[in-house]
């Protein structure tokens, strides 16, 4: 399938993996429209598209303004979906509260682009959720995320069943190397020491990069006959 003039919408496209994604769509030709939460990242990102992309300030986990989107679109063709809210908390030791924004973002922001995405959608289009590899292999302090992560992969199967024959996909990414990283780890210095001791475990012997999902993400986009799968991108992780 080509993506040529098809609308493709990126929840979370201002940064990282979803900006790649944006950016590789367009080169095939599609009508691109990024979200994010921040107004400046918004604008670098328009900066960096270089091309005719349409921005929207959304907090994924906002149902009411993710149904203003989708109605003020119209049609939509393609859906890729990569807004998540990290919070690290080994030993049970943050406030229940705060560790909600991992299942109201990632869960409840992928129901809420699904449920009002899928009425502007054709039969050839398609959903594509991401999730990681903490849904496989947990990492202490990320329980929260670990579920957010298995949840979304679990509706996604679902969501592809009840929505057929528009398909609904997951990227599971392991250890890609994005900014959010740094927001994650408290500072660029020690997301990159972090970040190579964990591409040295690897098999690749490399972080992944935003661009190799982008890649996966635009396979699972134009691929007519994927649906309800999880694609694993993760260097070998989940082997070593």
């Amino acid at each position: 399938m080509s993506l040529k003039d098809k609308i493709v919408v990126v929840i979370g496209g201002s940064s990282g993996m979803g900006l790649a994604t944006a950016k590789a769509a367009m080169a095939e030709g599609a009508k691109v429209v990024i979200t994010g939460r921040s107004e400046d990242r918004l604008r670098s990102a328009s900066q960096d598209l270089r091309g005719t992309v349409r921005t929207v300030a959304l907090d994924a986990a906002d149902e009411a303004g993710t149904r203003a989107l989708f109605e003020d679109l119209g049609h939509v063709d393609h859906v890729f979906f990569t807004a998540a809210t990290l919070t690290f908390s080994p030993g049970f030791k943050a406030e229940s509260a705060a560790l909600r924004a991992a299942i109201d973002t990632r869960l409840w922001g992928a129901y809420y682009a699904a449920k009002y995405a899928a009425p502007k959608m054709p039969p050839e289009g398609s959903i594509t959720f991401t999730t990681g590899t903490a849904s496989q292999k947990p990492v202490p302090g990320l329980a929260i995320v670990a579920a957010s992560c298995g949840a979304v992969e679990a509706l996604a199967r679902a969501l592809a069943i009840e929505l057929a024959p528009i398909r609904v996909n997951v990227v599971r990414p392991g250890l890609i190397d994005t900014p959010l990283h740094e927001k994650l780890l408290g500072g660029k210095e020690r997301a990159l020491k972090q970040i190579a001791a964990g591409a040295a475990r690897l098999p690749l012997k490399r972080a992944g990069r935003s661009e190799d999902v982008a890649e996966a993400a635009l396979f699972l986009m134009k691929n007519c006959f994927a649906t309800g799968i999880t694609l694993t991108l993760d260097g070998g992780h989940l082997l070593a």
